[in-house]
């Protein structure tokens, strides 16, 4: 009697926890799943991210680019500046040289070359047709060669206001070349330093998307874990689940075999009974005693 309340007693403690652990491996199922959608979320996420950080580093990538093109079109801009200011000190050199043998010859470029070569071609003629002393000839001739040597420095004079035009005009071109060059330059500073910028930009919001993804990355790694722990405990309860099943199978399968073994054992006697007493036996009472004998 002891022994089957003790069974009993078993049987009714098993079923409690079976209860009990069905709840918690209920409660740890939803948790798990809970779980894997939070880290599927999460993983989406992250993987936003990621594409946003490839199409932000390629934009970067860009961007420099056009900041090295900016910079080295702006080197050559800057070197032919400086190579138009040199070019613009020595013409003013030369300018400044030329207006003062301009200026010293002043009263040479008042004379006119045409009196100059009329009063020359005078004397000349004067010196073939005449015949004169030979002083007066003499006198002639160094005025011929006077004269000369005043129409030469006139001719020169002329050349050197040609040169001195010239030389003007080149001093403005470049001048105005020097004028264009300085605003290409500023205009390239302020797209360079727009460039600069919009790096910058790009940058910072790299560098917020990366802490983002790290912080995403740990979170994921935490789930994992957390995941894994679930996946523990469940195999654990579910293990001790299945174990107390067998537990209670066996104990009930033990209890109908002993229930059927009892009442085997009264149809044997209420069998036996009846064959002492030489009542007429059933074929379940035959094959009680048969089985009894076997």
């Amino acid at each position: 009697m002891k022994e089957g309340v003790s069974e009993e007693s078993n049987e009714d403690l098993i079923i409690r926890e079976l209860s009990t652990l069905r709840e918690k491996i209920k409660e740890l199922k939803e948790e798990r799943t809970r779980v894997i959608s939070e880290i599927r979320d999460l993983k989406k996420k992250r993987g936003e991210i990621l594409g946003r950080l490839r199409g932000l580093k390629d934009e970067l990538n860009k961007l420099r680019e056009t900041l090295n093109n900016l910079k080295e079109e702006r080197s050559l801009l800057i070197n032919e500046r400086k190579d138009i200011i040199r070019r613009i000190r020595e013409l003013r050199s030369r300018i400044s040289a030329t207006r003062e043998v301009l200026n010293s010859s002043n009263k040479v470029s008042k004379i006119s070359i045409q009196k100059l070569r009329s009063r020359i071609e005078q004397l000349e003629w004067r010196i073939i047709t005449e015949s004169l002393p030979l002083e007066e000839e003499n006198r002639l001739v160094k005025e011929i060669m006077k004269l000369e040597a005043i129409l030469e420095k006139a001719l020169e004079n002329i050349k050197l206001r040609e040169e001195y035009k010239e030389l003007r005009a080149e001093l403005k071109s470049l001048i105005i070349r020097l004028n264009d060059l300085s605003n290409k330059i500023l205009k390239l500073n302020e797209r360079i330093n727009n460039v600069r910028e919009g790096i910058g930009l790009v940058k910072d919001e790299i560098g917020k998307l990366r802490n983002e993804e790290e912080s995403l990355r740990k979170n994921i790694q935490e789930n994992v874990n957390k995941l894994v722990s679930l996946s523990e405990e469940l195999k654990k309860l579910s293990d001790r689940y299945a174990e107390l099943q067998e537990r209670l199978k066996n104990i009930r399968l033990m209890r109908r075999k002993a229930m059927e073994k009892a009442i085997m054992e009264r149809k044997r006697r209420k069998a036996l009974s009846k064959l002492e007493k030489g009542e007429r036996l059933t074929l379940e009472d035959l094959k009680v005693l048969y089985g009894e004998t076997e």
